[in-house]
């Protein structure tokens, strides 16, 4: 049972690694994105889980802040022709730039309502942090290549 246990603990450390030797592969303002749209993630990931357990919802507002405050710097870091290897930018980015500059500012101004939640209001941070989530998502789904 050990090595079937330790194959497995691998496993999840190499899993967990690949977003960072994606990076490593990636130069300039390509890596520059990835590495904040990475740290985003893992900042809604932290909301994500003191939401789920209902605890230190208090430090939520630095972690909104700080996503609220990147949102605006998006735009500097998807330059026209900005799309070598390896992104996961589609050049629709470019196609539709003004509703990519609305997303933008849609991730900014639902990020300071997340930041302006008040933690004792457990549902209304609840509903703030979907409405931010959407807002990437939404994005997501219209200027990411889906992953594998």
């Amino acid at each position: 049972m050990k090595p079937l246990r330790l194959m497995v603990c691998f496993l999840v450390l190499a899993a967990s690694c690949l977003p960072s030797i994606a990076h490593d592969h990636a130069t300039g303002v390509v890596r520059e994105r990835m590495e904040m749209m990475e740290g985003m993630a893992k900042r809604m990931k932290a909301i994500r889980e003191r939401i789920d357990r209902r605890r230190d919802l208090a430090s939520i507002k630095a972690d909104a802040e700080v996503i609220a405050s990147q949102a605006p710097h998006l735009l500097h870091l998807f330059p026209q022709g900005s799309t070598q290897r390896p992104t996961d930018a589609r050049s629709t980015i470019w196609q539709n730039w003004s509703d990519f500059e609305r997303k933008a500012t849609a991730l900014e101004i639902e990020g300071k309502k997340l930041m302006e939640a008040s933690p004792d209001d457990y549902d209304g941070l609840t509903a703030q942090f979907r409405a931010v989530s959407q807002t990437c998502g939404a994005c997501h789904e219209t200027y990411r290549m889906k992953r594998r």
